[in-house]
């Protein structure tokens, strides 16, 4: 009996906490990976390029959150355009939702050093609840749920390379929101905003800073701000730190290798609440990002 109802306490956690998790990215690297937020930034790098992001909350419980965000892409030979996937998977107890979509992007010469970057893409949201693994005879875990959306993003960023980036992007637009699809799905996404911009300060010949920023917003939902910053010795090594007005921090490891670019976050709460003080709230995320052809230039 307190298996199960532990089980079920902890399931309807993780329910609210998806909830949540409906307006914002869930990954403290954003400064460093910035395409699973703004597709557009894909032309921050004019090579083809791989960014994986694995997270892991509440690594002691089972059944505890994870989430893996997968993008990719690559020009069209010589041409001005791009292409790529943008992919997210995440798995809560008996919950798993995501997003998969792929986007095409095109890039405007400003000036001689200033450039705009529009990006457009189509795909799917997806949910599945397995409730009936919670309980066979409980008739409240009855009835699983699965439930597919269309969807579309757009993104839009203003940057000059190696030097700083800012862009504003729509990353989730369901069809229900738009008139196109089903007004009854019961698991309701929201639409998300966000604002992104970073840029890289030498700090002399051998450091450089690299701040960033994430804002984000959802109708009905806490409005979100994110704050990091990382110091790079010889671009290639860095230590950082970030900071967000839930009352969470993170700190953040970037190892530059040739093509490689290895993260490391470590994320915990600094505020005590009923939630962090019943379970261990850490949450540790590693990413890898390869490029290919010459491989990182600069730090952007």
């Amino acid at each position: 009996m307190k298996i199960r109802y532990l089980l079920t306490l902890v399931g309807f956690c993780f329910v609210q906490l998806a909830a949540n998790a409906q307006q914002t990215t869930s990954y403290s690297q954003y400064g460093t990976t910035v395409i699973p937020v703004n597709t557009a930034a894909s032309f921050l790098s004019k090579d083809a390029q791989i960014n994986i992001i694995g997270r892991y909350q509440w690594v002691d419980l089972e059944g505890a959150p994870t989430a893996y965000r997968l993008a990719a892409s690559m020009p069209l030979g010589k041409s001005d355009l791009r292409v790529g996937l943008n992919i997210k998977h995440e798995s809560i107890s008996v919950e798993k939702l995501g997003e998969a979509l792929a986007f095409v992007g095109k890039e405007v010469r400003l000036a001689d050093k200033d450039y705009l970057a529009l990006s457009v893409g189509a795909g799917l949201s997806y949910y599945n609840g397995n409730f009936s693994q919670l309980s066979s005879t409980d008739p409240m875990f009855n009835n699983d749920l699965r439930e597919t959306e269309g969807m579309l993003s757009a993104s839009l960023m203003y940057y000059r390379p190696d030097k700083f980036y800012a862009g504003i992007s729509v990353p989730r637009l369901t069809f229900s929101k738009i008139g196109l699809g089903s007004s009854s799905l019961n698991y309701d996404v929201s639409t998300l905003y966000h604002f992104t911009a970073g840029a890289v300060l030498p700090l002399g010949a051998d450091f450089d800073l690299k701040p960033a920023t994430l804002l984000s917003y959802a109708k009905n939902l806490d409005f979100q701000a994110d704050i990091s910053a990382i110091f790079y010795l010889k671009k290639a090594f860095g230590l950082g730190a970030n900071i967000r007005t839930e009352g969470e921090m993170a700190a953040l490891a970037s190892l530059l290798i040739k093509n490689l670019n290895i993260g490391f976050g470590y994320q915990f709460a600094t505020s005590s609440s009923p939630l962090t003080r019943t379970f261990n709230n850490n949450t540790y995320e590693f990413s890898l990002t390869y490029r290919f052809g010459k491989g990182f230039g600069g730090l952007l």
